[in-house]
């Protein structure tokens, strides 16, 4: 029986715009100013550098490495603010955690760094829902989640992996991973047009989360 329903949280409840224009706009700006370069020299310069250390190092992550780096001075919050206008949560994302609160323990699932993390909920108004909120590069200095962070995560909520349900919309981490352990996962896909869902087949997929409350019915619940 579920108590625990555990979302991921970019593109899951929250959208890319702000963590693509961080990366992507504001330290190749940065970077531009810094070094005297166009900004289009600086993105590619910029982009290559993240290419080189790969998704695989907790590095990669860490806006405060790379604005050492680069050179760019340690002013990483303000390099956030700038851009925290741009943080929007999905319209389907309030309205499932909306009815979902008060039903269950909602928990947040992610690899984001607190930096990050920390001000996405604060600013997308989503902090209010959550019981907990666990970071795999932050708090376990992991680069994924992965069956050992599933495991401690359910450990330190005090349930066992069965009563949880995930949901997220990295295929590999936010399904596949934790159903391993026996985590109730649910793979978000919101490029698809149609909702497929199969509570006894291989892949439980939704393409929006208003999906959540139908499949959390027909698998029961405890609250």
């Amino acid at each position: 029986m579920v108590k625990v329903v555990s979302f991921d949280l970019d593109g899951t409840l929250v959208d890319y715009s702000f963590i693509e224009a961080v990366w992507f706009e504001g330290v190749p700006r940065l970077y531009a100013e810094k070094w005297g370069v166009s900004l289009e020299e600086a993105v590619e310069i910029v982009t290559r550098e993240y290419d080189k250390i790969g998704e695989e190092r907790l590095e990669w992550y860490d806006i405060k490495y790379w604005l050492n780096r680069f050179g760019l001075g340690g002013d990483w919050r303000g390099l956030l603010q700038r851009y925290s206008g741009l943080i929007r949560a999905y319209p389907d994302a309030l309205e499932a955690l909306e009815g979902l609160s008060g039903r269950y323990r909602l928990v947040l699932n992610s690899n984001s760094p607190r930096e990050f993390l920390e001000l996405e909920i604060d600013r997308s108004g989503l902090r209010r829902f959550f019981h907990k909120v666990f970071s795999s590069t932050s708090d376990f200095h992991q680069v994924r989640k992965t069956i050992e962070y599933y495991m401690k995560t359910c450990e330190l909520l005090g349930i066992s992996p069965q009563e949880m349900l995930h949901v997220g919309d990295n295929l590999k981490f936010d399904f596949q991973v934790p159903r391993k352990i026996g985590i109730l996962a649910v793979y978000l896909d919101r490029k698809e047009s149609s909702v497929k869902s199969n509570i006894g087949g291989e892949v439980i997929t939704i393409n929006s989360l208003k999906e959540l409350g139908r499949i959390l019915e027909g698998m029961g619940r405890d609250c």
